[in-house]
């Protein structure tokens, strides 16, 4: 295979998404970004998209989800419905 058609390949391997966030968004994303140790913003969303997907396969609409600190503290609780489109159900 020339060097031509490997690099037109891997340019296949991905598809470009603009999205528009608004100024408040964008702060919390670049905030986030920060948080993680993300090196693009781009890290950053695919990174959640792997998380929300976890969730997703992990949980239904009827789930509740807790989270405990590390001496086993409930700190928050929640329907995983919240997860989910309402018009939209998985």
């Amino acid at each position: 295979m020339s060097n031509s058609t490997r690099e037109h390949s891997k340019r296949r391997d991905k598809e470009r998404v603009q999205l528009d966030f608004s100024t408040e968004s964008l702060i919390r994303l670049d905030q986030l970004k920060e948080r993680i140790g993300a090196s693009t913003r781009a890290e950053t969303i695919r990174q959640a998209l792997r998380l929300f997907e976890w969730f997703v396969d992990e949980t239904e609409p009827g789930s509740i989800i807790e989270v405990t600190s590390e001496s086993g503290e409930l700190t928050s609780k929640f329907k995983a419905s919240l997860l989910y489109n309402e018009t939209h159900p998985m």
